[in-house]
């Protein structure tokens, strides 16, 4: 689930999905909200529009989701530090020009309580990843394509890897939260050059990857990761079609043998582009 507010844009948009890996049941909703719909509280967090009130604070939150086919109602309680991207928590506007991005996550967020699809209700219960980000969104640039990709490891480290690709540069790292709070950053080979298993969307005939390597040669950190949906998912509402799927991934992590599981959002179109000045 996201939301997002674009005021350059006027634009306020919910977005939810729902994945069952097991059968490959899938589901999304995403809908355009009105302005005099949305509001934001001015102190803590207090989120509330049509389909979504999100409440609390840095510490706890509870979130409560409506769609036509059903609902979430989570509480979630963070139980590690915060990963503020680059060490810092901003970074160059997508790896171009202009202003900077400013991005911070909870990675580690106990999450209990209940998902309603289709009238059947399921208690759930696990770990929640929670990203905040604001700064100019490149719009314009019509080479800009990016993979955010996040992984949890078995060690308790947080890995968060941004691969930027335009028609200016190129621009693969990740920002690895270990779980004293300390943190590191490294650069990554790009994913692009590790991707595979093309899949073309019937609704915009934009291609990505379920496949993909992970390569960072200073962690001593060699993984390969596939898309665990039984096909790729793309939202083709918002301000632009985008891809997002959970993945797992297997390989070598600091050197040791690693499992785990990961989420991957691609932007743009991956398929071969001879035209354009980066692969």
């Amino acid at each position: 689930m996201w939301t997002g507010n674009f005021p350059n844009l006027d634009r306020r948009i919910l977005s939810f999905a729902v994945t069952d890996e097991t059968t490959g049941w899938y589901k999304d909703h995403e809908t355009d909200i009105a302005e005099s719909d949305y509001t934001w509280g001015a102190s803590g967090l207090n989120i509330k529009m049509p389909g979504l009130t999100w409440t609390g604070n840095a510490q706890k939150m509870s979130v409560k989701a409506t769609t036509p086919w059903g609902c979430l109602d989570v509480h979630l309680e963070a139980t590690g530090p915060d990963l503020k991207y680059a060490g810092t928590g901003t970074f160059p506007s997508h790896g171009v020009r202009s202003s900077p991005t400013w991005q911070y996550d909870f990675p580690s967020m106990r999450t209990t309580g209940s998902l309603t699809i289709q009238g059947q209700t399921h208690n759930v219960s696990g770990e929640s990843w929670m990203a905040r980000q604001w700064g100019r969104m490149p719009m314009d640039d019509p080479w800009m394509r990016w993979t955010w990709m996040i992984l949890s490891l078995p060690c308790g480290d947080k890995a968060a890897i941004w691969d930027i690709v335009s028609g200016e540069t190129e621009n693969c790292w990740v920002t690895v939260l270990h779980p004293d709070g300390s943190y590191g950053l490294a650069a990554v080979k790009p994913l692009a050059d590790g991707a595979d298993k093309l899949w073309a969307s019937p609704a915009t005939g934009k291609a990505y990857p379920t496949r993909w390597r992970v390569d960072i040669p200073s962690l001593k950190t060699h993984l390969t990761m596939h898309s665990t949906s039984t096909e790729a998912r793309e939202f083709t509402g918002g301000l632009s079609p985008h891809m997002e799927v959970t993945a797992a991934f297997t390989g070598a992590y600091e050197g040791r043998e690693v499992t785990g599981r990961s989420h991957v959002q691609m932007v743009g179109n991956w398929s071969p582009q001879p035209t354009s000045p980066r692969r």
